[in-house]
């Protein structure tokens, strides 16, 4: 069971609820969640309890979400500007940039993440389905049951970046031959467009985005292969940049997901006709994830938009051409 405070899912062992943001629970919480580190979370929780009826709350940590089309929904238009420039002085080393311009007007996406609806209900609470109140506390609002996840337009979307390659083919020698290849990419500007009309930067951010996902400032694959006759070998690394995690931490200060760098092996066999025979291990050494307190996604403690759950694992695969 988790108990949501403020926009932020902690553990706990009570059997309710989501605290509504900005009610009395709220207020009797803060006093003693940010300056009274000596309590324990259940102490607190209790204190709270004591403070406010229990009709103030939403019992469990999923609501039920509304799906389905939108009648008012605008189609996307987009413009679009690319400039790229590539070095290759030799035929064994190459170098590429290509920078990219994008500007995306109602852009459509499957309704506004939960985690920032909840954390922004003056915002986005016409998004919010709630029950009739109880007759018992006529003051506070009703329970919710259901949040909107129609299809909806998003308003613009300003992307800048460059994207980047480079490819080194080293001399052969008597062990084969060694190839460096790197394709990576380097966002300037991910802005989405608020109510107002301002826009608001998330790279290397997801505090309070309007889209699941993450956007770190600088990702890259790289991998290092070595060639000898019909054997293939190829260590490589997936990595991407840190950033500013969904929520702030319970002291109110904004939290960073750490960097991830996973390591990958491959081995490729292509001495049979026809055939290849490809075998290896993604996530080697069994990287976790960068912890996160992301709420978008019924996996919590980590981002599965781009770590894959099951960690490391060996792979295999018989292709066969004619």
């Amino acid at each position: 069971m988790r108990v949501k405070v403020a926009g932020s899912i902690l553990p706990s062992t009570h059997s309710c609820a989501v605290f509504h943001l900005g009610s009395a629970a709220a207020k009797a919480l803060r006093p003693f969640a940010v300056h009274d580190r000596s309590r324990s979370l259940l102490e607190k929780l209790a204190i709270v309890r004591e403070s406010v009826a229990p009709g103030s709350f939403d019992c469990g940590t999923q609501f039920a979400t509304i799906a389905g089309g939108n009648p008012a929904l605008q189609p996307e238009k987009s413009e679009q500007a690319t400039f790229g420039m590539v070095f290759e002085p030799v035929n064994a080393f190459s170098v590429s940039a290509d920078y990219f311009k994008i500007r995306l007007n109602n852009g459509i996406a499957t309704g506004i993440p939960i985690a920032t609806i909840l954390g922004d209900l003056a915002t986005y609470g016409s998004l919010v389905v709630r029950g009739a109140p109880d007759p018992s506390f006529p003051n506070l609002p009703g329970r919710i049951t259901g949040i909107a996840q129609t299809y909806i337009n998003l308003g613009a979307t300003h992307i800048e970046g460059v994207d980047v390659e480079a490819h080194y083919k080293f001399a052969p020698t008597s062990y084969g031959r060694l190839r460096f290849d790197l394709s990576g990419t380097y966002y300037s500007r991910y802005d989405f467009q608020n109510l107002d009309k301002t826009y608001t930067g998330f790279v290397s951010s997801a505090a309070g985005s309007p889209v699941v996902g993450v956007i770190p400032r600088w990702k890259h694959y790289a991998s290092v292969s070595l060639d000898r006759g019909p054997w293939s070998f190829t260590v490589a690394n997936n990595y991407q940049s840190s950033y500013t995690d969904w929520q702030t931490d319970l002291d109110g200060n904004e939290r960073t997901a750490s960097s991830m760098s996973l390591w990958d092996l491959q081995a490729q066999y292509t001495g049979f006709k026809h055939f290849t025979v490809t075998a290896g291990v993604k996530n080697v050494l069994d990287t976790n994830p960068p912890a996160t307190n992301q709420q978008n996604t019924f996996q919590l403690g980590y981002d599965p938009s781009y770590y894959d759950a099951r960690a490391r694992f060996v792979y295999g695969s018989i292709r066969y051409a004619f």
